[in-house]
């Protein structure tokens, strides 16, 4: 069994140590351009937000902020939490005819596609009207 010294000593005094110190700071600078998003829907914040709601409802987000102009979103459980990192907000705001939604890459892309066909079906229904 290695002692502490020992374990300090293999990963800053080592090549494979060196490497894998260099490859997380690598990934860490990159990671925020990588890991989050923003993706646009056409929908309205005040008109559609029902619809919006409902789509992050059952992509398993909860509501937790609303203060008009911006909509906030968090995981429902404690298990999709540690899923996501506890990086798990994803927020939806007005951007001329879009509504803007940020967050992690896999939430994002979950919720822009129940966004999507909540937005479809709007204007299926009101075609057929």
């Amino acid at each position: 069994m290695l002692s502490a010294r020992d374990m300090v000593a293999v990963m800053f005094l080592t090549v494979r140590g060196r490497i894998l110190i260099a490859a997380v700071v690598v990934w860490a600078a990159i990671y925020p351009k990588v890991g989050f998003v923003s993706r646009r829907v056409e929908a309205d914040i005040t008109d559609d937000r029902e619809r919006i709601v409902n789509a992050f409802l059952s992509a398993g987000y909860t509501l937790v902020g609303d203060d008009g102009e911006c909509l906030r979103f968090r995981a429902a459980g404690l298990l999709r939490k540690l899923r996501l990192l506890f990086e798990d907000e994803v927020t939806v705001s007005q951007y001329g005819q879009w509504v803007v939604i940020e967050g992690i890459r896999r939430s994002v892309a979950d919720a822009e596609m129940r966004l999507k066909t909540y937005m479809n079906n709007k204007r299926r229904d009101e075609r057929d009207s």
